[in-house]
């Protein structure tokens, strides 16, 4: 979706102000915020503190009481719905991501898949940045869904290209399709000590290429 961003400002220079910002001034409503649960409280803080119009319901407990909160935002009784990285795979389908097979439960659309979300935001975006992982997957496949704005949020340092990816693909899923052609590309790559091929490092001939794109 036009809008969709990645913010990778150094930590305290206020990215959750800017994306509660972002998400009131273009009416980006119902929206996702996915962060961790330390953090759930301080972003319905900042809400209540910026725009304390905005309905905001923080997911948590038993699945069942989460259920019903979410369920707040499909019936228009909320606005934003706050939930932990723990929780969004247990209530959303699973993306697809190469050779890992999905159980029929895994391909099922879940609470989350039911809201038309209009923007999706991934704060401390760096925990979506192993691609296997269920809880990337759920990201992408709430993300995902058109017309949804996406908004990564991280102060993390990337360590390599690899790492980049699979946050990009949350961001952009139609620019960057494809780990395996972005990695030959821009990564440094050689065999692990366990037989397989990881990636190091950024190749110095491609890195202000890479660094334009970003």
């Amino acid at each position: 979706a036009a809008g969709s961003a990645l913010c990778a400002d150094d930590m305290r220079l206020g990215k959750t102000a800017e994306a509660i910002g972002t998400l009131v001034t273009t009416r980006s409503f119902p929206s996702l915020v996915v962060c961790p649960n330390s953090m759930k409280r301080a972003w319905a803080d900042e809400f209540g503190k910026w725009h304390p119009d905005v309905r905001v319901v923080v997911v948590g407990g038993g699945k069942m009481t989460r259920r019903k909160q979410i369920a707040s935002v499909a019936t228009g009784e909320r606005d934003v719905a706050i939930v932990n990285w723990e929780s969004i795979r247990h209530h959303s389908r699973l993306a697809p991501y190469g050779y890992i097979r999905l159980t029929d439960g895994e391909k099922e659309d879940k609470d989350l898949n039911a809201i038309p979300w209009r923007a999706v935001v991934a704060d401390e975006a760096h925990r979506a940045s192993n691609p296997q992982a269920k809880q990337t997957r759920a990201l992408w496949a709430v993300g995902h869904k058109r017309p949804c704005r996406r908004i990564a949020l991280t102060g993390t340092p990337a360590t390599s290209p690899e790492d980049m990816w699979s946050i990009m693909h949350f961001v952009a899923p139609d620019e960057w399709p494809s780990k395996v052609a972005f990695v030959d590309r821009y990564g440094v790559q050689t065999w692990s000590p366990f037989g397989f091929m990881e990636c190091v490092g950024i190749k110095s001939e491609l890195k202000p290429e890479l660094f334009r794109i970003m």
